[in-house]
This record gives C-alpha cells, structure tokens and sequence, in this order.
C-alpha cells in the first residue's frame, strides 16, 4: 500500500513552527526576567572599607601610595530578580570617553547595608559565598569550574545597592565611568563621609538590621554634688596614680619577655633544634612588610643547591630539602631567592613535623628585604593557621591581613594541611606540660 508524504509533511511543518514559536516566546520572556539596569552610580575615594574574613568584619586599608575607589549603584532587575551569575573580571572603571580600563584591580564586592559591606571570594569549585538580605534579597560570588576559575556574581531581588571597591596605583583621573557585564554606566563623584562617629552609627545600625535613626540632642552633663567631693579626694588621685604606674609597669614587663623571646628565636636560626625550646615565636612589625619585590632573574652562588632542593621538595624528601635550603642560604643567594628559601624551608620542616622551626623560618621570609609576595603569601597563610591553633588569635590576624594584601581572593589552605597543623600544635602543648611536670617534680 502506497503512503501519502502530503499530511506527513504538513504535521511535521506545524510541528516545527510550533516548537520555534514556543522558544522565541520562551527566550523573550527571559530576556524580560534577565532584563536590568544600574542607576545613580556614584564614586567616592574612601580610606578603607569593611570586608567579611572568617566570620568577622575587618577593616582593610590601601597599601602605601595606592587609593581606593568605592563606586555604588542601584541593581534593578525586572521579572523574578534573577540576576547572574556575571563575571567579575568584566568589572572595571574607563577613563573619560575610553573603552580601555585603566589600571584599577577589583578587591571586593557587596551591598549597601547602611554602609557598604563587602564578601569574601569563595574557597574551590562549585563553592559560592552568599548574603541573605531582608525581604528575601540574596547576593553570592561564587566559582563554577575549578579551584582557579574566574569569580561570578548572582543576586536575587528586584533592587539592591550595589558596592564594588578598587586600588588604584596612583591618583584617579577626573572624569571616570563603570563598566560591568559589557554595560557601561557614568560616574558621579560623591563626597567622602569624614564623621567617624556618623559611620559607626550607620556600623551599629546595619549590624542590628535596623535602619539608622536620628540621634536625640546630648543633654548637658553635670557632675553631682557627691562626685564632686569625691573627685577632689586625695584618695582618688593616689589610687588613680598607683594603677597607673601599675600598668605602665605591666606593659613594659610584657615588651620584655616579648623581645626576649623573639632574641631566643632569632638565636635559633630555624634549625630543627629550636624544637627543643618549644617556644613559638610572635609576631611583630618587621614581619608586616607593606611593599614586595619582583623576582630576580639570578638566583646567586646557591642557586645549584636552591634547585636541588626544590627538587627534593617536589620528591617528598624533608629532609634532604631542608638541608640544602640551608646550604643554599649559607653559600649566598639574591635577595628574593633568599626570602623565598626560607619560606619553602617552612614548608619543608611543616612536613617533617618541626612546628616551631617551620614558624621561625616564615617569619625569617617575611622580614627579609627582598620579600616577595611568591613568597609572602604561603608564609602569612601557614602562620595564619598555626597561631588560630594557638590561640594567638593577635597575631592570627596580623597574618590574615597580610594575606588580604596581598591577594584578597587567595584560597585557604587545604582540609589535610589545616589537619596536620593542629596534630603538630597539640603535640606542642603535651611536650609543653610534660616539660612544666619534669620541673615540678625532681
């Protein structure tokens, strides 16, 4: 029996046009919901800004003879408030009627809660760092692919004001406009607020989820007859007097110890026999370095024995490593390859369970003078670590904060790292309290 093609064709022709019509009305109505728009962005040059680190807000500020730019803007997104995830590194500031960005690095993005309060990149793949908002708003960088991949931003609400913060080297120029996801906005310049106390009371506000209120005029204070016999006391300013010496004399016994301390682990020199001390060593201002080197090109008289070691490193062997870094450092290298010995020495006596000599030996990178930031960076890292496991929590975050400056959106260190820090940190404070024992009882 003969089949007519006729109907067959005609069914499968309006099949076709059905399916297309469904797809271009399927795609016009996600244009509608991806449709948005940024208005009343502004500019304002800002001497710091808060970032979200470890469950905390910290304060970040410019490094030496940079400036940072916050620009805001209101986020408007129509249909369902998705909006996203856009690439981060589309965002930039052009100067004047340019297309080019100029040399403006992006450190943070967030929201106006009052004021402005930045994320945290995320740590890995298909990790994303989120806030929610009031009125169901959520914002979240995320990564998607790989633990290097770029940085994306997805924000779910009709309206939120939009934060972003950058360095720049040098002053900004006079007329600027803000790109972000191949769209271009004008800048207006708004004036810096220059009231601490209006900027923590906005802090205070936005922290309780409550909006700022006008404060009531201070009321004149006057001091109550019996405060005014007590205040004219001898007895008062006596005592006043004696606590004060008391805690001058406090501080100056604490800057003592301090320096003797650092003085024993300076004598140590990083070798594995400072483990006998057991004496971690502290942070202190030469190890809060504000400006890095360039690698050099040469490594020096040791750079034969720097890349035998690197080839231990690479191989598992500590200990091998460990020695000829320090045969490497005794025979003479640049200073760059100098700091970044020591700080790969770190690593290798980390591994070869040393907990105070790999800390003497980052510490020693961080205050050479040719300090990189190659190098820089592990140091403050693993330091970060092991003073949090310590409990050293000053001294924890003068290292978080080196490693924001120097890359804000560095990854933390691993889950099998972060394990072996703190079994070495408990195995410190046993051989501790065995030591205390052993001078206790003869």
């Amino acid at each position: 029996m003969r089949m007519n093609s006729k109907p067959l064709l005609r069914h499968a022709l309006t099949t076709l046009l059905l399916v297309l019509s469904f797809a271009e009305l399927r795609a016009a109505e996600e244009a509608a919901e991806n449709d948005w728009q940024i208005d009343n962005a502004t500019l304002t040059v800002v001497p710091s800004f808060q970032q979200l680190a470890d469950g905390a807000w910290r304060e970040r500020r410019p490094r030496s003879g940079n400036t940072f730019l916050e620009v805001r803007g209101t986020l408007k997104v129509a249909g369902d408030g998705s909006f996203g995830p856009h690439r981060l590194a589309t965002a930039g500031l052009l100067a004047g009627a340019g297309e080019v960005p100029i040399a403006a690095e992006l450190l943070a993005v967030g929201v106006n809660v009052g004021t402005c309060r930045y994320l945290r990149a995320p740590i890995g793949a298909g990790n994303e760092f989120s806030a929610k908002l009031d009125d169901d708003r959520e914002i979240a960088i995320l990564r998607e692919h790989s633990d290097n991949g770029p940085l994306l931003l997805r924000t779910h609400a009709h309206s939120v004001e939009l934060c972003m913060v950058f360095e720049l080297p040098e002053a900004p120029p006079p007329s600027l406009r803000w790109s972000f996801a191949q769209r271009t906005m004008p800048l207006s310049v708004s004036a810096a607020t220059s009231s601490n106390a209006a900027t923590q009371t906005t802090t205070a506000a936005s922290d309780s989820g409550l909006e700022a209120s006008s404060a009531a005029p201070a009321a004149s204070f006057s001091v109550p007859p019996p405060w005014r016999r007590a205040i004219s006391s001898p007895l008062l300013w006596s005592a006043l007097a004696l606590a004060a010496l008391a805690l001058l004399g406090s501080v100056a016994l604490q800057r003592w110890w301090r320096r003797r301390r650092l003085a024993i682990a300076a004598r140590s020199d990083c070798h594995s026999e400072s483990s006998s001390a057991l004496d971690i060593p502290r942070v202190s201002a030469a190890h809060q370095p504000k400006n890095f080197a360039s690698v050099e090109p040469e490594g020096g008289a040791g750079q034969l024995q720097f890349l035998g070691a690197m080839a231990a490193l690479r191989l598992g062997d500590w200990e091998q490593a460990n020695a000829l870094f320090g045969e490497a450092i005794a025979v003479g290298l640049t200073p760059t390859f100098e700091a970044g010995a020591w700080s790969l020495r770190g690593e290798t006596m980390l591994n070869d369970h040393d907990l105070v000599g790999a800390t003497n030996c980052y510490l020693r990178a961080l205050s050479c003078p040719g300090v990189t930031a190659e190098a820089a960076l592990p140091a403050a890292s693993q330091l970060a670590a092991i003073y949090r496991q310590l409990r050293l929590r000053r001294d924890a975050q003068k290292m978080e904060a080196l490693r924001a400056l120097i890359n804000p959106f560095a990854d933390d260190l691993g889950p099998q790292q972060l394990a072996l820090i703190a079994r070495l940190v408990k195995e410190l404070k046993h051989k501790r309290r065995t030591r205390m024992l052993a001078r206790l009882i003869p």
